[in-house]
């Protein structure tokens, strides 16, 4: 992250937070450089990572009262099932299975499909790979059977598009079979994840290879550098392609690792265009297929193998493919770039990692224990420059992401924003994800963390559409639930009927929402009447008014920065 973008998110962080010179409450700081958050936002910035939501009130005041249960926290969280949504939005940021896109007729379909949209059933398919995540996260099973399960992940409209044997009456995701008989290793041989990265014709399934290589072991082809002279140039485009590559040292300096992987997955080639269940469909006898364009056998890496299960195994124990995985869990969690003055800090993971077994839930544990992780603030050390400390990248302030907005509102007014039944901030088709810094898992693939005009937007009209419904709720007089926010005032107070418990309402929204009281002589309670007034004097109108007050504390910058 750049220091800039860290300068603005301390500031608007820092608003309307007791005692913003220093961390209340947090421990006295070694010589590392390092300044924890106080213990409040510590244990909000690992329940919004860990659960996409702000802690309780009462979760706050026991942090307060004993510092040293954030272990505990910590523990359970990770064993909290809204643990799991948040590795899979994780783990979407390296698969780009959640696309929202539509490739296939549901004309025909069975029972199980019908009434449901194109979109809808896109849902369903694109979440196999991190269904299997999910699984495997929750079971606390080796992460190395990502790509060694004999079996795939289908809920009933993902089993009778892609052909998955379940059993029958499921509810939900479980394990099951192919029924074509393809060889099942884990996210190696998924439909979704060769229908997502289709490589067909001349491309001679380099694409697939690539996504393989980038997706478990961190490492793409796309981005190496690679320079041609001008001869090479001119050869390149008059030539035939194959015997270019072949040819060419520069080309093999990449294609001679690439292309023996790329011909594992023939069996996943499709002859007719369109045709959705031939593109559903494995097919062994295509396996020699790159006999046909590569000439290069199956390999890896310098090792030949003799098929998808090999390939497999040589992934399953390249310790790359451990690396990935504390890359991939490790820059989610961080919202940081990884690169050399990093490798001290990833490798104290890896060891935990490695140690437990290759367990994820352990290796988020080691993650967010780390005083990196809780870090507030970076604070000199005389004849110490932070460089050589390897602080000036800490992310100290984060951005919620725009699923992890949308869950803290939800959680604090129970409102959800959706158009036509689709989730506003999570639907990637709708574009404010992308609006907010997240990704399509299309044309956008990489977040973005800084603040930005675009997600300040989208947190005012989520918050005004999230007050309005709290009024509305809270202030009908013939609710019979408990009030969501509004606890202290009816529909018929007005501040010169009830000006005291106006001002307790209003120093109540701020804890309830900031996750911080308002200090003694807080300006917030007068100004925040005053503009009640001001919204009542339009059609004296209690809800509309307390709906614009609600929104003003939901815009508050702690929502978003964390």
């Amino acid at each position: 992250m750049r220091k800039s973008a860290i300068v603005v998110f301390a500031f608007l962080a820092s608003c309307n937070t007791p005692d913003a010179q220093g961390p209340a409450g947090a421990e006295e700081q070694p010589q590392d450089g390092i300044v924890l958050l106080d213990n409040r936002d510590r244990l909000k910035r690992l329940s919004v990572d860990l659960r996409g939501v702000h802690p309780s009130e009462a979760e706050y005041q026991a942090i307060e009262a004993n510092p040293d249960l954030y272990e505990a926290f910590a523990d359970r969280y990770l064993q909290d099932e809204r643990f799991l949504d948040r590795m899979e939005e994780i783990y979407n940021l390296k698969f780009w299975t959640r696309t929202g896109d539509v490739y296939f007729d549901l004309q025909g379909g069975s029972d199980v499909l019908r009434g449901m949209s194109e979109a809808e059933v896109s849902d369903h398919v694109s979440e196999e790979p991190l269904q299997l995540v999910r699984h495997i996260i929750a079971d606390d099973l080796p992460y190395t059977e990502l790509v060694t399960a004999q079996y795939t992940m289908a809920d009933p409209v993902s089993a009778w598009m892609w052909g998955i044997e379940i059993p029958p009456d499921t509810q939900g995701f479980v394990q099951g079979h192919y029924r074509d008989g393809r060889p099942e290793r884990g996210v190696l041989t998924m439909t979704t994840t060769w229908s997502r990265y289709p490589s067909a014709g001349a491309n001679a399934n380099r694409h697939r290879a690539n996504m393989l290589s980038r997706m478990l072991l961190c490492d793409d082809y796309l981005a190496r550098p690679v320079s041609f002279s001008r001869t090479q140039i001119d050869a390149l485009t008059s030539g035939d392609p194959e015997d270019v590559i072949r040819d060419n040292a520069v080309c093999q300096s990449c294609h001679s690792s690439l292309d023996p992987l790329s011909a594992h997955f023939y069996g996943f080639w499709w002859e007719v265009e369109g045709d959705f269940r031939e593109q559903s469909t494995y097919h062994p006898e295509d396996e020699e297929t790159w006999r046909d364009y590569s000439g290069k056998p199956p390999g890896y890496f310098g090792r030949p193998t003799t098929g998808i299960e090999e390939l497999s195994d040589q992934l399953a124990n390249d310790e790359r493919f451990a690396q990935c995985a504390v890359n991939t869990v490790f820059t989610g969690l961080t919202q940081r770039g990884v690169g050399p003055q990093d490798w001290n800090e990833l490798d104290r993971h890896e060891k935990v990692f490695r140690e437990d077994g290759l367990v994820v839930r352990s290796l988020v544990k080691s993650i967010v224990m780390s005083r990196e992780y809780q870090a507030g603030g970076v604070e000199s050390i005389p004849d110490v420059q932070l460089d050589q400390l390897h602080l000036d990248q800490l992310a100290t302030v984060k951005q919620a992401s725009p699923a992890q907005l949308a869950a803290i509102i939800e959680a604090k007014t129970g409102y959800r924003w959706e158009f036509r039944g689709r989730d506003g901030l999570t639907d990637p088709s709708a574009g404010l994800a992308v609006l907010g810094g997240g990704i399509d898992s299309r044309f956008v693939t990489t977040p973005s963390y800084d603040p930005s005009v675009g997600i300040v937007f989208i947190q005012e009209r989520l918050a005004q559409a999230a007050g309005y419904h709290v009024a509305q709720h809270d202030l009908d007089e013939t609710r019979t639930e408990d009030a969501i926010l509004l606890k202290y005032v009816t529909v018929n107070d007005t501040p010169d009927s009830n000006d005291e418990m106006f001002q307790a309402q209003i120093k109540s929204l701020y804890l309830d929402i900031t996750g911080h009281a308002l200090p003694e002589g807080a300006e917030e309670p007068a100004k925040l009447i005053a503009l009640w007034k001001q919204l009542y004097s339009v059609d004296a109108d209690s809800t509309q008014a307390w709906a614009g007050v609600v929104s003003v504390v939901l815009r508050d910058p702690s929502i978003l920065f964390y």
